[in-house]
């Protein structure tokens, strides 16, 4: 497990072709819940692109029960949500991030990337329960084989992390204020200290 502790200078995640994973937004460590200022899900695609599954409302950041969904790649990330993939902006609304990623091979990562091109091309609709980011993604991690599938499907970012480390034990684990750098065919993470 690579948990950045703050006296630690920051560290670096990087994601193969066979890799993928979760990021849990405002989630200080690996046992520590997420905080109600928006505990948030996103999907991490080989070589560390991320990719979230969200309501769609007239006003980001609203809270849904249920609305149209919609999938928000790494430039709709940047603009709506920038404390997502920059450090700056993650320590000023105090948005730690903390990673789950686990090794598929390279057959069930391109399924994985597969699964989240049709979810974007056709987004179901978002349910507060039932719907949400974590359920959403729960899904596409069962339909490649890199979870269990369950019935209920995990209903919070939390429960999705754990599910997901509890059913892969082997998953690399880092925590901090993410900061989504530019590498090769995705991105390298910089994880400074939360």
């Amino acid at each position: 497990m690579t948990t950045v502790a703050s006296h630690q200078p920051p560290a670096w995640l990087h994601l193969g072709a066979d890799e993928i994973g979760i990021a849990c937004r405002y989630k200080a460590g690996p046992e520590i819940r997420s905080t109600d200022e928006g505990g948030h899900a996103d999907a991490l695609l080989p070589h560390g692109v991320p990719l979230g599954y969200y309501a769609r409302t007239k006003r980001d950041r609203r809270l849904a029960i249920i609305a149209p969904g919609m999938v928000r790649d790494h430039r709709a990330l940047l603009t709506d949500r920038p404390e997502y993939m920059l450090a700056a902006e993650a320590r000023a609304r105090r948005c730690p991030t903390t990673f789950c990623v686990i090794t598929v091979g390279r057959e069930a990562a391109l399924g994985f990337v597969r699964v989240w091109e049709e979810i974007a091309a056709r987004p179901p609709r978002f349910v507060a329960i039932g719907g949400n980011c974590a359920q959403v993604i729960s899904r596409a991690l069962v339909q490649v084989g890199a979870m269990p599938r369950r019935w209920p499907a995990p209903g919070s970012p939390d429960a999705l992390f754990r599910a997901l480390h509890r059913a892969r034990p082997d998953a690399r684990l880092a925590t901090g204020f993410a900061e989504f750098v530019p590498e090769g065919e995705g991105f390298a993470i910089r994880l400074d200290p939360a």
